[in-house]
């Protein structure tokens, strides 16, 4: 479902008042013209079978190389393959928000040319990871919650839905499109940094800190 377009915080507020009380989950894209495909489906030039070959190569790749710079190990397969997501491994998930702010702040953070839309899923069925299993034998497309959670998952209030066919587009007649007009964009932004959504809040490390700091000097672009 579409919604008209958000040109003000206003439009934005009242569009997201349609969901308290829902069960819902948002996820913000730069480019309203981008499709919810996981990162590994968006790999082209290979066949099925050699793209989940390179999945599954790339995954313990990651999980073997990782161990140096963690101070506790996950627990199993969902944690890991959650944890390679947040940091930029291709996956089969893709990220998303219980907080619509959050997921608007991904969606208007950057200067771009081209309006900027947050996807609104409701009603999505979770996967039970207490059960064990496999993040690989999910079936469908399913909503999880790490229990190995970073300091960035924690405040971005994130999880994630797992596709069994990350190069299919995932579409749903639960999903509804909020977009937003590029001139919004950066006072979009503006107002949820007077609500305390930025990049320093979201990112919580010198990383985060040091880009929110040059936009907030209206000298760099955050």
């Amino acid at each position: 479902m579409n919604e008209p377009k958000i040109k003000s915080f206003l439009d934005l507020h009242q569009t997201l008042s349609q969901f308290i009380g829902k069960n819902v989950i948002f996820r913000g894209v730069k480019d309203v013209r981008y499709k919810l495909i996981p990162k590994m489906g968006r790999v082209k030039g290979l066949e099925l079978t050699k793209l989940l070959s390179l999945e599954q190569k790339i995954f313990l790749t990651f999980k073997k190389g990782a161990r140096p710079y963690l101070d506790s190990l996950p627990n199993d397969d969902w944690d890991w393959i959650a944890l390679a997501q947040h940091h930029g491994l291709p996956t089969r998930l893709l990220d998303w928000t219980r907080n619509p702010l959050v997921g608007t702040f991904f969606a208007v953070e950057e200067p771009r040319d081209v309006d900027s839309a947050v996807y609104v899923y409701e009603n999505g069925q979770y996967v039970d990871i207490t059960a064990g299993g496999s993040p690989f034998g999910v079936e469908d497309v399913r909503i999880f919650a790490p229990f190995h959670v970073t300091r960035r998952i924690s405040v971005q209030a994130g999880l994630f839905t797992i596709h069994s066919h990350p190069w299919k587009e995932f579409e749903d007649s639960s999903i509804s499109v909020l977009t937003i007009a590029k001139d919004a964009r950066e006072k979009i932004k503006t107002s949820l940094y007077s609500y305390g959504v930025d990049r320093a809040m979201l990112f919580p490390d010198l990383d985060g800190l040091a880009k929110h700091i040059g936009w907030v000097s209206g000298v760099f672009e955050g």
